[in-house]
C-alpha cells in the first residue's frame, strides 16, 4: 500500500526534473548569459561614470551591499531582459515542443492539460529564479571588487553661469533592506509569471517558436510607448513600474524600461498584474486543449 502511494511522487518528481532539464538548451544558455553580461555591464558603465541611478539608491557603490543587489536584480528581470529572456525559455519549452509535433505524445502519457501546463510553466519560473539568484551572486562579486579596485568617484558638477561651481551636499546612500529585497524579487517573479503567460499563450495560439517569441514580447514592446499618453494608468508597463517601485531616474541606466512614474502604493498594480496573467494563463490553458493544438504543424 505504501508503495502505491510513492510511485506517483516519484513519478511526478521525475517529470518535474524532465522539464527543467529539457530547457537547458544552448538557445536558453546563450540567452541567460547575454541578459548577466548586460547586466554586469551596465553596472561598470555606471562605476565608471560614477552616475547615479535614481532617487531610492543614489549610488551604485550600494550594489556591494547583498539586498540592494537583490533588489537590482530583480528590477533588471522584471523588465525588458526578463521579457526576452522569458520569450527564449518558454519559447525552447512549450513553443519546441508544440512546433516539433511532440505534444501529441506528451498528451498520451499525460492527458490533464492543465498538469503539462503548470509543468511547463513552473519549470520557466524556477529557471527564472534561479538566474536572478546566479545574478545577484555575480553583481555583488563583480561590485564588490570594484570597491576595492576603484572606488565610485563623485560625478563632475558642470559649472555655474559665473563659472564657479556650484557647491550642493551630496546625496545620502541608502541601502535596500531585507524587506525591500525580498518584496522586489517576489514583484519580479510575478511579473515573469505574467511574461510566461503570454509567451505560452503564443505559443499554444501560433505553435511555433518564432511565433512564442514574437506574441510573448510585440503587445508589451509596441504599447512601451503609450506610457507617455493619459492611457499610462491602464497599462501593464504602468503596473510593472509600480509593483516594483522603479525609480524613474533609473530607466534606460540600470535598467532597461519605459520612464512611467511609479505610485507609491504597489497593491494596484500588483493586482492588475496578477488578473492579467491569471486570464493569460486561462487563455494559454483553453488554446492547449484545442485540437488545433493536437494538429501536426502545417
Amino acid at each position: 500500500m505504501a508503495g502505491t502511494r510513492r510511485r506517483p511522487t516519484r513519478r511526478e518528481g521525475a517529470a518535474w526534473a524532465g522539464e527543467l532539464r529539457a530547457l537547458w538548451t544552448a538557445p536558453v544558455w546563450g540567452a541567460t548569459a547575454v541578459a548577466m553580461a548586460v547586466v554586469l555591464g551596465l553596472i561598470v558603465r555606471l562605476w565608471a561614470a560614477g552616475a547615479s541611478y535614481g532617487v531610492l539608491d543614489p549610488s551604485v557603490s550600494v550594489l556591494t551591499s547583498l539586498p540592494s543587489a537583490l533588489r537590482a536584480a530583480a528590477w533588471q528581470f522584471g523588465t525588458l531582459l526578463g521579457l526576452l529572456l522569458t520569450g527564449v525559455v518558454v519559447a525552447t519549452g512549450l513553443g519546441q515542443t508544440l512546433e516539433g509535433g511532440t505534444w501529441s505524445a506528451l498528451r498520451l502519457f499525460e492527458i490533464r492539460v492543465g498538469v503539462l501546463w503548470v509543468r511547463k510553466a513552473g519549470a520557466a519560473l524556477a529557471l527564472a529564479l534561479a538566474v536572478q539568484i546566479v545574478t545577484v551572486v555575480l553583481l555583488w562579486l563583480a561590485t564588490s571588487a570594484l570597491a576595492r579596485l576603484w572606488p565610485v568617484r563623485p560625478r563632475a558638477v558642470p559649472p555655474g553661469f559665473g563659472g564657479a561651481a556650484p557647491t550642493a551636499p551630496p546625496l545620502p546612500v541608502e541601502f535596500a533592506t531585507w524587506g525591500q529585497a525580498a518584496g522586489a524579487i517576489a514583484g519580479s517573479l510575478l511579473v515573469q509569471f505574467l511574461f510566461i503567460c503570454l509567451a505560452g499563450l503564443g505559443a499554444a495560439l501560433l505553435r511555433s517558436v518564432i511565433g512564442t517569441l514574437a506574441l510573448g514580447a510585440s503587445p508589451l514592446l509596441v504599447t512601451a510607448p503609450l506610457v507617455m499618453l493619459p492611457a499610462a494608468p491602464f497599462l501593464p508597463h504602468r503596473w510593472i513600474a509600480d509593483l516594483l517601485n522603479l525609480p524613474s531616474e533609473a530607466q534606460y541606466q540600470l535598467y532597461l524600461w519605459n520612464q512611467a512614474p511609479p505610485d507609491p502604493s504597489p497593491l494596484i498594480g500588483g493586482l492588475a498584474l496578477a488578473g492579467a496573467a491569471a486570464l493569460a494563463a486561462v487563455a494559454a490553458w483553453a488554446a492547449l486543449r484545442s485540437e488545433r493544438a493536437l494538429r501536426p504543424v502545417d
